[in-house]
């Protein structure tokens, strides 16, 4: 039993001191509530105190003074204090009877309330004298209501009631007071008792919580290693007489990978882990940072690519609806397709080179429309198959992207002057594998992957448009000759019809004459 005690005797200790403190709590809250008590009742007292000798000593003097200043000088601002302690005597008179029904005197409340009565008989008394002053000049009748001295009258009904509130606030702070002084005592026996139990608790305690100090600071050192293989390694010496460094090192760890994670989760793909540099990367590869750096990363690109899907999706939507509005004229549909390519890919200037002739011999690249500023020009050129950079883009048939320009090939103007821009791309655009015309671009920022991936579909959108635009307009122009033929097919028959009835007309004159002669 012994070693029992012995084994467990900071169990033991702490529990017994655990009992204790709880006894010590349990009854400095009790000596609180008594304190607390004993500052209420004094309070209570000392306001009591000061309500029922202000009835005479503030209100009822106020009053008196008020009068008879006022009825000496006729000034009405000596009645302030009058008409002021006529105010105050109704609240005062209200804190007296809630203060006494706190208390329990209801005897004397009652008594109060009879008091309350006479006083606002004076109240009523003092405002005759006050109009007495008001309508005689000699004062006659307001000195004869004074020397009736209702004062005197009042202080006699009140003074049993005044006596009897002041005794029992003094009882009251007696019983306070000695309450007090006990709940004072106990807190010092109890003081007492704690300080001889709980010193070989604490001596106790004191060996214990060393050697428990011993074996968290290795659990401290394990912990910030297993920290900096997981979690994050800052590339600095372990910190192994600092275990508040440790602990906040590990939580300021996990506020970074909780922000880290909730940036990246609003779309912040920018976001950076404080404290990773190129000096400590290698060492956090493959712990949480650097799989929070990769997921980053992953999800950036997935943005970007979804961005860029949208940009393209959206972007053709509204180049079909420009397509498919302007298919009535092949130049107006030109001039709108270089237009809106330009505006969209912030191009500097564009051209597009739309192929004319219906046989090898003839076949050309005419320029039907060309954008620069903003500004449309028009401008005559026509370039044959095979020749410079356009016309080998429709022999090849694919996209052409350059980032260095021949010299002279082509140059921006502006207010500020010229420029030669940094990348041209030249866009086969193909319908059912035929080229029908070719895209001209150039910009001072080099045209991405997506951008020409998106050029290459819109192509087939132009060369589809274009072709359709080709055979309305031939569809047109062949009805416009037909419709011509046949007007001139009716103007000849007409023309022969006249001619057959003149011919009628001179066979049957000639007949008529014949017959004429004959006869």
């Amino acid at each position: 039993m012994t070693a029992d005690i012995k084994k467990n005797f900071i169990t033991i200790s702490l529990s017994v001191l655990t009992i204790l403190v709880l006894f010590s709590g349990g009854l400095a809250l009790y000596n609180r509530s008594v304190m607390v008590n004993y500052t209420v009742i004094q309070k209570q007292t000392e306001e009591m105190r000061l309500r029922v000798s202000n009835v005479f000593e503030t209100v009822l003097r106020k009053i008196d003074l008020g009068l008879r200043g006022y009825a000496l000088t006729k000034n009405p601002q000596l009645l302030h204090p009058y008409n002021q302690a006529i105010h105050d005597n109704v609240i005062n008179n209200r804190k007296i009877d809630s203060l006494l029904a706190v208390q329990g005197l209801d005897s004397v409340r009652v008594q109060f309330a009879s008091f309350k009565l006479l006083l606002t008989d004076y109240v009523t008394y003092s405002e005759q004298m006050k109009q007495k002053v008001d309508s005689d000049s000699t004062l006659a009748g307001f000195v004869e209501m004074l020397n009736k001295d209702k004062g005197f009258d009042l202080w006699n009904a009140y003074s049993p009631i005044f006596y009897k509130i002041r005794k029992h606030q003094d009882n009251l702070m007696e019983k306070a007071q000695a309450e007090y002084k006990k709940a004072l005592n106990r807190n010092v026996y109890i003081q007492c008792i704690l300080v001889l139990l709980c010193l070989p608790t604490l001596i106790g305690v004191i060996i214990k919580l060393r050697r428990d100090a011993r074996e968290r600071k290795e659990l401290l050192l394990e912990f910030e290693k297993n920290n900096r293989k997981y979690m994050f390694d800052p590339g600095n010496e372990l910190p192994d007489d600092n275990p508040q460094a440790i602990i906040e090192s590990s939580i300021q760890n996990l506020k970074k990978a909780s922000t880290f994670i909730k940036d990246i989760s609003g779309g912040n793909y920018a976001a950076t882990w404080n404290g990773l540099s190129a000096d400590n990367t290698n060492l956090n590869q493959d712990n949480l940072v650097g799989d929070l750096i990769k997921m980053r990363d992953q999800m950036k690109r997935v943005k970007q690519e979804d961005e860029k899907r949208l940009w393209a999706t959206e972007g053709l939507a509204k180049f079909s609806d420009v397509a498919r509005t302007n298919q009535d004229n092949i130049e107006k549909l030109s001039n709108e397709v270089v237009r809106f390519l330009s505006k969209y890919l912030n191009a500097q200037q564009a051209s597009l080179f739309v192929l004319h002739g219906d046989d090898d011999e003839d076949s050309h690249l005419e320029l039907l429309a060309c954008y620069a500023f903003d500004k449309k020009k028009y401008v005559h050129k026509r370039v044959d198959l095979g020749s410079g950079l356009v016309g080998q883009a429709y022999k090849e048939g694919t996209t052409t992207v350059l980032t260095t320009l021949p010299p002279g090939y082509i140059s921006i103007t502006s207010g500020l002057g010229q420029a030669t821009p940094t990348c041209l791309i030249i866009v086969p655009m193909k319908y059912n594998e035929q080229v029908e015309a070719i895209l001209e671009l150039a910009s001072f920022k080099k045209f991405e992957q997506h951008e020409v991936q998106f050029l290459e579909k819109v192509g087939e959108v132009i060369a589809s448009a274009i072709y359709s635009t080709k055979i309305n307009e031939r569809t047109t122009r062949l009805l416009q000759e037909s419709q011509e033929q046949a007007e001139t097919l009716k103007a000849q028959e007409e023309e022969l019809r006249q001619n057959m009835e003149e011919l009628q007309a001179t066979q049957e004159n000639m007949r008529r004459k014949q017959s004429e002669d004959n006869s």
